[in-house]
């Protein structure tokens, strides 16, 4: 009788923790920014993100200390779960490449209207300020297309970085987290990675798919980490 009392005792403890802490959690995430919606990459990813290693193969070169999961970003909601690397020209020149990233990620499905369309991203390696390094290819329902280009110097610079972090950047670019891991560490330097939010061009038309496309810069292989439909 005793062992059922205190049973039901922690029963109860665990139903208030539910009801008060839980739920209204659950709720907040499901009700806060309803008109943003986190694109499904799942057939997508590479790597998940608590062992994404940016065109690298060393275990500790990685994105581990990211915050994985549906968070609110700068007031954007994102599913932070993986990993999609295109490859910089220097890859495809390599007879015996390490590192067989695609040149693009094609028809990643949205299927709705969008105003915005917001990118966690960043690139491994540097170029030139200026420098076209990828660009997103949204493809409507209409048949036409449109690009979001990626600028080195705008919207992103090498994950890996010394100092303060916080570059200066294109108006619809934000550094959205930094970080650590080993490999870096034992170089001086610590990780980083970039919010971009890009107006749709064609805000009356449906945005069908989308496409992440290397622009074959010669040493920036340019990753995504989340993208989000608004």
């Amino acid at each position: 009788m005793k062992n059922l009392k205190s049973l039901f005792i922690y029963a109860l403890l665990a139903g208030v923790i539910v009801a008060v802490v839980v739920a209204p959690a659950m709720f907040y995430w499901h009700s806060a920014h309803l008109w943003q919606h986190p694109v499904n990459l799942d057939s997508y990813y590479q790597a998940r993100i608590a062992f994404a290693s940016p065109h690298d193969h060393d275990r500790g070169n990685n994105l581990a200390q990211m915050p994985a999961g549906h968070r609110i970003i700068d007031g954007v909601r994102f599913n932070v779960a993986g990993l999609i690397e295109v490859a910089c020209a220097n890859d495809l020149a390599q007879s015996n490449n390490p590192y067989p990233y695609p040149t693009s990620v094609e028809d990643i499905p949205v299927n709705r209207f969008c105003r915005k369309i917001h990118l966690l991203h960043g690139t491994t390696g540097s170029a030139a300020d200026q420098t076209l390094v990828a660009k997103l290819v949204l493809h409507y329902v209409d048949g036409t297309t449109a690009d979001l280009d990626i600028i080195y110097g705008e919207q992103v610079y090498d994950w890996w970085f010394k100092g303060d972090g916080y570059p200066p950047l294109a108006g619809n670019t934000k550094v959205a987290w930094v970080g650590e891991n080993k490999s870096a560490n034992r170089n001086g330097y610590r990780i980083r990675v970039f919010k971009t939010s890009f107006n749709n061009p064609k805000p009356g038309a449906r945005v069908e798919t989308i496409d992440y496309d290397s622009a074959l810069a010669p040493a920036s292989s340019p990753f995504m980490v989340a993208l989000t439909a608004e």
